[in-house]
């Protein structure tokens, strides 16, 4: 399974792009000639870019407590290599980027902190977060150090203002005791729509759970889309593509599944989300993502699940939805290298990895892809080898929420496929003119 990983991960990645390396203020003069490690630290993938002097730079993310203590012990790891920098940790667990938003305009943003394409697009395009590439250059750390895929939310004329921190995909999770009671088999790397369709009806008329969960949300439906062969947009992000065969296609099926019973929501069911319908064991499968190892490992230890690969189109095609986020640096830092080398740092192949035991994420680095342990984790992962960032330039929250809005209209039955989809596109039209 590894070296079959590997291989994958390695044609996936055939496309990269290169630097360009542009200045930055520096609080500090380092030499010309960048610096290893300290003898006796831990030899790292990067070079040591001196920092001479003490400074404190402020770091802000999202997340429960889990994620935060990832980070702390992050900051641990990066003082033992940078001890004269103190990284004043400050999550923002809610409102995030709202919050980012204002403090950038009132002064007091932090120095370091989440970028997710919200944040890159009002704050990357606009010169508010600095270019990393000449810190990148010193440190010896290359773009094509990363899977070149998480790259495109956060280049902008060809400058790198994020670094990815994480990634994920979404996997078919299932209950095997729902199958066995339907009498079939668990599902396999050759299933496609019609199998999944077929076992869902089955378990939903057979047996005490549901079919297959999927909320009419434009994530779990971007796997189907890019299935059939469709897209949000065209490739430059200038035309709604929403209004095509293909996407019709999957959403038609999918629409088709919730007709015959083998499909049903969260409200459905009594969950707040998929996730939860796998816990209470109230459904037989759905389409969810690494983050559901410690989801039920927390919450529901005693019950059994598996994740296998998304399964494939009807044409043989098996795609899915990457989601990534990075940490970029504020652009008016007083201390731009000290934030640039902890960030660096944060996304660098050894603090990743001590990420991935967590369990809380997958490394951004694809020679990293082998460290996954949990065998329901290897099969989600594996998604992020045939995936793509759902990402539509500017706009594409709003162009995801249109997306959703017209599943929704298809699931409650307002409109067809053909209205809910052909008003989708004319919307998303609007969006990208400027004429909303």
């Amino acid at each position: 399974m590894r070296k079959i990983l590997i291989l994958l991960i390695s044609f996936f990645l055939v496309v990269s792009v290169s630097s360009v390396f542009a200045g930055g203020k520096q609080e500090e003069k380092p030499s010309a000639k960048t610096a290893t490690v300290s003898a006796g630290a831990q030899p790292t993938s990067f070079k040591k870019i001196p920092v001479t002097k003490k400074v404190t730079i402020v770091f802000s993310g999202w997340g429960d407590q889990t994620e935060q203590k990832i980070y702390r012990d992050s900051i641990v790891r990066f003082n033992k290599i940078y001890p004269n920098i103190k990284v004043d940790y400050q999550p923002i667990p809610a409102d995030f980027q709202t919050k980012i938003k204002a403090m950038m305009a009132g002064g007091t943003a932090p120095d370091v902190f989440y970028v997710d394409d919200q944040l890159m697009t009002a704050l990357g395009r606009t010169g508010q977060l600095l270019p990393l590439d000449n810190y990148m250059k010193q440190a010896g750390v290359s773009r094509k150090d990363f899977i070149t895929e998480l790259l495109k939310i956060f280049t902008y004329k060809n400058k790198t203002y994020g670094l990815p921190k994480d990634w994920g995909t979404l996997g078919l999770v299932y209950l095997p005791e729902a199958f066995t009671a339907a009498g079939i088999p668990e599902p396999n790397d050759n299933w496609n729509w019609d199998n999944l369709f077929e076992a869902a009806k089955k378990i939903a008329k057979n047996t005490k759970f549901a079919g297959f969960i999927q909320n009419p949300d434009w994530a779990r439906f971007a796997p189907w889309a890019f299935e059939a062969g469709g897209s949000y947009t065209n490739a430059d992000y200038t035309k709604a593509t929403l209004d095509t065969p293909e996407i019709k296609k999957a959403a038609s099926y999918i629409l088709n599944m919730k007709k015959a019973g083998a499909l049903v929501t969260s409200s459905d069911v009594g969950a707040s989300w998929a996730g939860e319908a796998i816990g209470k064991k109230v459904v037989a499968m759905t389409y969810e993502g690494g983050w559901m190892v410690n989801f039920m490992r927390q919450n529901y230890p005693n019950v059994k699940w598996k994740a296998a690969k998304v399964v494939k189109g009807l044409n043989g095609v098996r795609s899915d939805v990457i989601f990534t986020n990075a940490i970029g640096v504020n652009a008016n830092t007083k201390y731009p290298t000290a934030s640039a080398v902890f960030t660096i740092f944060v996304t660098s192949r050894e603090n990743q990895a001590e990420i991935v035991k967590t369990g809380f994420a997958y490394s951004t680095h694809p020679d990293q892809i082998n460290l996954i342990q949990n065998p329901n984790d290897k099969e989600i992962a594996a998604g992020g080898l045939v995936g793509k960032v759902a990402y539509w330039g500017p706009n594409t929250g709003k162009i995801n929420d249109q997306v959703s809005k017209a599943l929704e209209r298809i699931y409650l039955g307002v409109q067809t496929v053909d209205q809910s989809f052909a008003e989708a596109n004319k919307k998303v039209n609007e969006i990208l003119s400027g004429n909303e």
